[in-house]
């Protein structure tokens, strides 16, 4: 596989629909959920039916997601701070079982 192949195709499509199965338990619309993370509101559908993003997130990430959820329904905070911590949470998806077979040695580097 590609580097952070792993990332694409298994971790962000699992944050994304984490994100957005907790903004729809906030009652956030699905609209600017859908801005908020950079989807079509039609994918937010998907992801709160679980038709898309299936890969379970370990409970530190799922965690992680829950309180950048709370961020982004009282409206606090930048596209960049959203990115940044999304980043981290794709760091700690790729510390468990999930990026174990990921060959990206960038993601894995330490800081990262």
């Amino acid at each position: 596989m590609l580097p952070c192949s792993q990332v694409h195709w298994k971790i962000l499509p699992a944050i994304s629909r984490e994100l957005a199965l907790s903004l729809d338990k906030m009652k956030v619309p699905r609209k600017k959920i859908a801005q908020a993370i950079g989807a079509t509101p039609a994918a937010i559908s998907q992801y709160i039916s679980g038709k898309r993003g299936g890969e379970r997130l370990p409970e530190a990430c799922r965690k992680a997601c829950r309180k950048l959820a709370k961020k982004i329904a009282s409206g606090i905070g930048s596209q960049a701070e959203l990115e940044a911590e999304v980043a981290k949470i794709v760091v700690l998806a790729k510390k468990s079982r999930l990026g174990r077979k990921d060959p990206c040695m960038i993601c894995m580097a330490e800081g990262a």
